[in-house]
This record gives C-alpha cells, structure tokens and sequence, in this order.
C-alpha cells in the first residue's frame, strides 16, 4: 500500500509528470539513434575496450593497455556473449537515460523541482551525450556513476546525516573513476566544497570516516588485479599525473581554449543563460558567502557546488592536462552548467515578475529553441561518423574468416582487427620481427598513419606479398582505402 500511495502521490504531481515527458522525449531520441548505430564499425579507443572484453570472456589475445581502467571492459564482458548491440544497450543506452534522471533528481535535491527539470530536458538533447550514447565510450557510464555518487553523498551528508547514503554515494563514485580515471574528479569536487563549507570541521565528522571505507575498499581488488597485471598498483598514472607526463605538460603554456567548451556544451540561447545564471549563482555566493557556513543555507551550498564543479573540471585541462581534450572528457560538468542555466531562466523570470501560464510558455519556447541546435549538430555528427572505420571492420571480419586460430596479423589498426578477426595482431613491425613471427597477414589503410618509411620498407618486399583483398574510396575502384596482404614466404 506504501508503494502505491507513493506511485500515486507521484502521478499526481505535475512536475513529476513532466519529468516523465522529459523521459519520454530522451528515450525516443536516443531509441532512434541507436536502431541507426547499434551495428555501426567501432573507432580505436571503442574497439580496445571491446577486445578486453573479448580477451576476458574468450582469452582472445590482446596486451591491455594499462591507461585503460578494467571495470568497463569487465561489466561490458557480461553482455558481449549475448551481442554486441547488447553491450552497447546496457552499458552505453540505459546509462544515457540514467543520466537525465539523475540529473532531474539532483537538480531538484540541490534546487527544486523546477531546476532539475530544466536542466533533464537540457542534458536530455545534449549534443555530446546523444552522440557518445551512439558510441561504446567510458565517459557516459562514468558520468551516470559520479552523478550516483554526488546524489547519494548530497542526500546522506548535506541534508540528513546518514552513513548508508554517504557510503553508497563514495562507493559509486570510486566505480565512476574505476570506470574512466577523471572522474576521480568528483570526489575531488566533494572535497573542496567540504574545504570552503565547513573549513576542517568536516575531518571531525566521524560520519565521513565511517563511510570513507568504501572509497578505500573497491580499490582493494583493483590494486591486487593492477600489481598482478601490471607490477604497480598505480599503472593508469602514467600518461596522467606521472613525473615524466607532468613535466611534459607542464612545459606547455596553459590551454586557456578549454574556456571554450562552455560554448562548445551550450550553443548561442543556452550560452547566455548559462552567463546570466552563473552571474546570479555568482552574485548571490559574494553577497552571502558569510552564511555558506551555516549547516542549513542549502541555497548558497548549491551555487557554490554548481560553480566548483564546473571550475574545478575546466581547471584540470587547463592547468593540469594542457594538451587538447574533446568535449567527452569534461561531461561531468555539464549537469551543473546545466543547472546554472536553469537559475538563470528562472532567476529573469522571477524577476520580471510574469504571469505563470505566459512565463511557463516562454520558458518551453526557450528550451525548444535552445535544443534545436543540438538536435541538428547530433545528426549531422552521427550521420557523417557512422560508416567511418568500415572497410577495417569488414577486413576484420574477412580475416576471421579465412584465417585460423594462432593465426597472427600485421596492422595498425589493432584494437579493430583484434576485435573482429578474433586474431593476435601486432603493429607492423621490422623485417627481423616478421620472420620470427611468422604472420599470415598484413593490412595496410588510409585509417591510421604509416609512416613513409614504413611504407617503403613494405615496397621492399612486395615480391613476398600477395594482394588478396581490398576495399576502395570509390566505386570504380581506383582509390584503395584498405589493402589485405598475405605472406607468400619471409625469406627476405
């Protein structure tokens, strides 16, 4: 009876009810992308985690490249038997969905219900979530994982003091960044904002020592598993936070262009919004930042969290990572862009003072207008990408076919031939290195760089090699895209 009195309390609120058509609309986007992608060729970084998967579940050899934390690969191991499109359903699709609701969710624990509905409908279209929901990237399972874990901690910590809620908010967030290594940006969020709220208060709080366990207690088998792996237990530091890394990035000037990413996850209507909410939230912090202290100005806590989430992840590619970053890397700060523009909309029309039925029209005016770019960035990006990498898929597939097990290829496309011939394959290497190997096969494409002499000392011994298979850039077949070789012999 509990459970229906609750449905029914739920069905009867209004906002609730929008949420569902909030849901509706980002199930049937993204239901609609993925019929047209479910099968599309995989890029390098999707076919890498595929073939760890392939290597768990079958033992298909493939070196695990260390940057690459093993959670994904595991949990994505668990369908891979059914189909790909299965893991692509249950680990990308579902998550996609995960995320609108628990930015609703999240929205309306930090602000109210109008916020985190606003900002659902945002993150719902959002170019950068539809197009990676179309894609098997790490960042979308990282995403629904750390907003869990903020979620559950702001639940368990800001507002009732429960050790349940804060373990379990700590624990999805260290499987957020088990699943891809930024995240680990999310607790660092929690820990500055505990700083700046409660100075060093909060380390007396035993409530935060108790739950800490399960911070400390996921990374236990993970630390076994890397030094077993690896012979470290920190093997994904390097290329991140190592001293030859940082002192390689820190030789590079700041990469101040990452500011431009809040354009780049807005568009011209929520840009503005987004510069009109972060200039209230930031106003009303200034104003107010002696009561951020107090335990129950939530208000204040939640600007100050918005703003330090979106600070603190443009900050690291700035100052820490330099180098470029694609816009999937900074997702986790968009929920709370996202909830910045919806203070700013809602923040000008209590201002002006409108009538509710004309402000609630212009405020779906707005929205629609604001999403439409979107929309039409996501489908032409999709559109363009969903064929590329196809004539390496199909070579795979070719040479799975005729080729036997212990079988070894030659490519540059490993992490794609790997995962559909089901073949060891290594990157091409010497003259000395083949006729020790022994491979069946040698592909060379326009899909991955070879260098000139690479290519030369291919023409060197052409006269060992036998075209046995190709594919072209255009119908006629004068442009090859992709050339299969066979060994006739290695006495060279």
């Amino acid at each position: 009876m509990d459970i229906r009195n609750k449905v029914e309390r739920f069905l009867r609120d209004k906002y609730s009810l929008m949420f569902l058509g909030v849901l509706l609309i980002a199930f049937v986007i993204r239901l609609y992308y993925f019929i047209q992608t479910y099968n599309q060729p995989l890029w390098w970084d999707e076919a890498e985690y595929m073939s760890m998967a392939k290597n768990i579940l079958y033992g298909i050899p493939f070196d695990f490249n260390p940057q690459r934390p093993i959670l994904f690969p595991l949990l994505m191991s668990l369908f891979l038997w059914a189909s790909e499109g299965a893991v692509r359903f249950f680990i990308v699709f579902l998550p996609s969905l995960g995320v609108v609701v628990l930015t609703y969710l999240l929205g309306k624990e930090l602000y109210d219900k109008k916020t985190g509905l606003i900002a659902a409908f945002i993150i719902s279209i959002f170019w950068s979530i539809l197009f990676d929901s179309t894609r098997i990237h790490a960042d979308v399972l990282g995403l629904f994982f750390s907003l869990l874990g903020i979620y559950l901690f702001w639940k368990g910590y800001v507002a009732n003091k429960s050790v349940k809620l804060i373990s379990l908010g700590f624990l999805f967030m260290i499987l957020a960044f088990m699943v891809k290594v930024n995240m680990i940006l999310a607790l660092l969020i929690v820990l500055i904002f505990l700083i700046i709220t409660e100075r060093l208060d909060f380390l007396k709080e035993k409530i935060l020592w108790k739950s800490s366990i399960w911070i400390i207690f996921p990374l236990i088998p993970l630390s076994i598993y890397n030094y077993l792996k690896f012979g470290t237990i920190l093997p994904f530091i390097q290329g991140y936070v190592d001293p030859a890394s940082l002192t390689s990035k820190f030789q590079s000037s700041f990469n101040w262009s990452i500011l431009n990413f809040t354009y780049v996850y807005t568009y011209k209507v929520f840009f503005v919004l987004f510069i009109l909410g972060a200039l209230f939230v930031l106003l009303n912090l200034v104003l107010g930042f002696d009561l951020i202290y107090k335990e129950k100005n939530l208000k204040l806590k939640s600007g100050l969290f918005s703003i330090l989430a979106v600070i603190i992840v443009m900050s690291y590619f700035i100052f820490v990572e330099r180098w470029g970053a694609e816009p999937r890397w900074l997702v986790l700060m968009a929920p709370f862009m996202f909830f910045i523009i919806a203070r700013g909309i809602l923040d000008v029309v209590s201002y002006i003072k409108a009538d509710k039925k004309i402000a609630f029209i212009a405020i779906v005016f707005v929205l629609f207008i604001g999403a439409y770019p979107h929309l039409k960035y996501n489908d032409e990006l999709v559109n363009v990408k969903k064929t590329s990498y196809e004539p390496v898929k199909l070579a795979g597939l070719w040479i799975k076919e005729h080729s036997n097990k212990g079988d070894l290829i030659l490519s540059k496309s490993v992490t794609q031939i790997t995962y559909y011939s089901e073949r060891e394959t290594f990157g091409i290497v010497s003259n000395d290195e083949i006729k020790s190997l022994r491979p069946k096969y040698l592909m060379i494409s326009i899909f991955e760089l070879h260098p000139p002499e690479l290519l030369q000392r291919i023409e060197e011994i052409k006269d060992h090699l036998q075209i046995v298979n190709g594919y072209f850039m255009d119908a006629e077949g004068k442009q090859p895209a992709l050339i299969i070789y066979e060994f006739k012999d290695y006495d060279f």
